[in-house]
């Protein structure tokens, strides 16, 4: 059976986005769809489940453990995808934003994964902090950009092109997917 027919043989795999942001939405379809030609998807909002800003591995994995289970549970998918962004301290003084993805299936299983990160100025950190704020708050003050697209987000402006939001979740879906791409390995 040729790999093409394998594809189009498969069952249908409805995946849960626990996201109703183009960035996060259009990256998990885009790298589902590149791996599962029968993926349908449904978005569902969980915008109020977790922080606005969220500092520190603990708080942005919990916010996208949160999004993916929540997302399935609404939808009784297959899978259930959770996306979220935040800032993490790398050094003292020095925080850098990236992107972490979780996954989670209906047997129980989950992967999580990470994209590439770029070091945020200390002084819009220290006005989240003091302020509570998010990111894209101080968006137009970072890139001097009036208005930054969701699908290119401030790293599209602060990479001059080269680095989009949505090729950030594109990584961090991909990498969270990796358990299911090798089942063998990973006991699946």
């Amino acid at each position: 059976m040729s790999p093409e027919y394998a594809r189009r043989a498969e069952k249908e795999r409805l995946v849960a986005i626990g996201s109703l942001n183009p960035a996060k939405t259009l990256g998990v379809r885009q790298v589902f769809s590149g791996h599962f030609y029968n993926a349908t998807f449904a978005e569902v909002s969980t915008t109020s489940l977790v922080k606005e800003q969220p500092v520190g591995m603990a708080e942005v994995l919990s916010g996208a453990s949160q999004r993916a289970i929540y997302a399935m549970s609404q939808i009784q998918g297959e899978f259930g995808v959770g996306v979220e962004a935040g800032l993490f301290e790398v050094a003292p003084n020095q925080h850098i934003n990236l992107q972490v993805a979780v996954i989670v299936d209906a047997n129980g299983h989950s992967g999580t994964g990470l994209s590439c990160g770029f070091q945020i100025p200390e002084t819009f950190v220290h006005r989240m902090e003091t302020e509570g704020s998010e990111l894209d708050s101080y968006a137009r003050e970072l890139t001097g950009v009036p208005k930054v697209r969701e699908e290119d987000g401030i790293v599209y402006h602060l990479t001059k092109g080269s680095v989009s939001r949505l090729e950030m979740t594109e990584q961090c879906v991909r990498m969270a997917l990796v358990p299911w791409l090798n089942r063998k390995q990973y006991g699946q």
